[in-house]
């Protein structure tokens, strides 16, 4: 009888693992609203002082959010202003009384006045960062002769246990020309960068002659083990256009960039690409980046099918075309750029993990990309309203200078895996030489 309560409890155990949503793995690692970062309806202000012994009372009400202990035992901060330029360490929370007693003033002058806003902040209550360092050991500065401007992430191949590629693009000169090549590791956390090309917009009849090709999403693998790429693809005007190609496991392309031919998303009076794709209860699901010609106000759009290669040769059989975000009738760090999103499929349910990069503003998100989740629900996408949940260490490399490579805003085209209890996202920290540094995050799922 003991050992059936006991097989029982370890099926209930591993029934109520399996229910885990991606939404209760992230902790709510920029505070700075009650109730919603996306509407900030209720703004955290200080509403009491006490100069003497450096604290202070906020109207934030769930102090204890702020026990939540970082992946490196990190501090909380408290910031203001724009892109986090004032940050205070939080020494002590006092659940009880409400005090927040302040340590020190690691960047900006923070103004303790009552009735002043603020932030709560700390990324690393989400995630830690590879190595703490840049991905490759030995960094990448040339191409054969030539400069490297940054390397970006392109999308996650498994092509076998323990093999995985990572598409790099590469970009040259000031986003003068990209082309795309490719890392490889056996363990997701140990990645060699291999200098060999796998296309550049020569091999594109429709593109730039000396333009910008790059890959998107996660490629999506196809039935007689080959993979399909989606790419943003510069023509002549300027404008990008929406393509895939097909790769077999060498990575040799087995189907040269074709257009994606849906009006909508081809043709050079368009200016888009393509963001990620994914099947889903037998659904393809594809998501769109429109750009406007100030490259803000910009949309994601998503567009379902049964039959992926007929709706791009021939538009025909789409089910649904919805936009995901139209960044101008947005709020909060929704309201700017849209200009980055990625499927991620976790315990049987699909999510998207939405970058965006807000319009001037007093919080920590402004001109920057951050990370919120959204959810598959009945067919809808829903908000995770506590967004942005991934959001980039910024100013605080003065308390902690291992970060100071990671001192500017995130890159886009975020690419996510999961293995062995760890979500894994490669994407880049903003720098001022490379613009970019590629990196490696992972986030515990269980």
């Amino acid at each position: 009888m003991k050992k059936i309560i006991l097989f029982l409890t370890i099926l209930l155990s591993l029934s109520l693992h399996a229910q885990k949503t991606l939404n209760e793995v992230f902790a709510n690692c920029l505070i700075s609203d009650t109730e919603s970062n996306i509407a900030r309806a209720n703004p955290i202000h200080i509403i009491e002082i006490d100069e003497e012994n450096n604290r202070i009372k906020t109207n934030y009400t769930q102090l204890e959010n702020l026990l939540v202990k970082a992946t490196g035992n990190e501090s909380w901060f408290i910031t203001q202003s724009e892109e986090a330029s004032t940050i205070v360490e939080i020494k002590n929370v006092d659940i009880k009384t409400g005090w927040i007693t302040l340590g020190e003033t690691f960047s900006g002058v923070f103004n303790m006045d009552e009735g002043e806003t603020l932030e709560f902040f700390n990324p690393f209550t989400n995630y830690k960062i590879i190595g703490n360092n840049p991905l490759f050991k030995t960094y990448p500065t040339h191409i054969k002769d030539e400069y490297i401007n940054y390397i970006q992430a392109g999308g996650i191949i498994q092509r076998a246990k323990n093999d995985y590629v990572l598409l790099t693009p590469v970009v040259f000169g000031a986003h003068a020309t990209r082309a795309i090549y490719y890392a490889t590791s056996t363990d997701l956390e140990n990645w060699t960068f291999h200098d060999e090309k796998i296309l550049d917009t020569s091999q594109i009849p429709f593109a730039k002659k000396a333009g910008n090709v790059f890959s998107t999403g996660n490629p999506l693998a196809l039935k007689n083990g080959t993979f399909l790429v989606l790419l943003g693809v510069e023509q002549s005007n300027g404008n990008y256009t929406s393509a895939y190609m097909i790769l077999n496991k060498k990575l040799e392309i087995v189907q040269a960039p074709k257009e994606i031919n849906i009006p909508e998303w081809h043709g050079e009076d368009q200016n888009s690409f393509p963001l990620a794709i994914t099947k889903h209860k037998g659904i393809f699901r594809v998501l769109f980046h429109r750009r406007s010609k100030k490259f803000v106000e910009t949309e994601v759009h998503e567009i379902t099918t049964k039959n992926i290669l007929k709706a791009f040769h021939q538009n025909k059989g789409i089910i649904s075309s919805t936009i995901i975000q139209k960044a101008k009738d947005e709020t909060g760090y929704l309201h700017g750029k849209a200009d980055d999103a990625s499927y991620i499929s976790f315990n049987s349910k699909l999510y998207i993990l939405l970058g965006s990069e807000e319009l001037p503003s007093e919080y920590l998100t402004s001109f920057n990309r951050e990370y919120g989740l959204l959810s598959l629900e009945n067919d809808k996408w829903i908000h995770d309203e506590r967004s942005p949940l991934i959001v980039n260490p910024m100013t605080i490399h003065n308390k902690y200078p291992q970060y100071e490579w990671t001192s500017d805003h995130l890159g886009g085209f975020i690419s996510p895996i999961i293995h062995e209890n760890y979500l894994y996202l490669f994407l880049t920290f903003g720098t001022d030489n490379p613009d970019y540094l590629l990196a490696g995050i992972k986030i515990k799922t269980d």
